[in-house]
């Protein structure tokens, strides 16, 4: 659940991203999983989706290895862009902001973060 105001702007990493609608101090919880509204996706039913539905949820979703299962977020954090100067970074289970950023400003993270999850699983 995102816990700051954003917009999903075109972006000049990806086409569309996720941009700050306010500024956003050093150190704010941007984002934390909401069980209640996300969808989790056990490997089993993962594997009996099509192919399209399972490219959708590795595009935009990521693998929960605690959980040893799929994770699609129900709001706009899947517009988050990658970025190796990242401004977000998961802390405690939460993504939080790095730095101040601006109004305006792309909300980015490293996928490197949990990238590396969808390299050792056999999808």
């Amino acid at each position: 659940m995102l816990h700051v105001k954003v917009k999903v702007m075109p972006s000049k990493i990806h086409k569309l991203g996720l941009f700050a609608d306010e500024n956003i101090p050093k150190d704010s919880i941007v984002y934390s999983i909401n069980e209640s509204l996300d969808l989790i996706v056990s490997i089993e039913k993962f594997n009996q989706l099509s192919k399209n539905e399972q490219q959708t949820i590795k595009h935009y979703g990521y693998f929960d290895k605690k959980k040893n299962a799929w994770h699609l977020s129900f709001d706009d954090i899947r517009f988050c862009n990658h970025s190796l100067d990242s401004n977000i970074t998961l802390k405690n289970n939460n993504l939080v902001s790095t730095k101040e950023i601006k109004k305006d400003e792309e909300i980015t993270q490293n996928y490197k973060e949990f990238e590396t999850l969808r390299k050792k699983l056999i999808l």
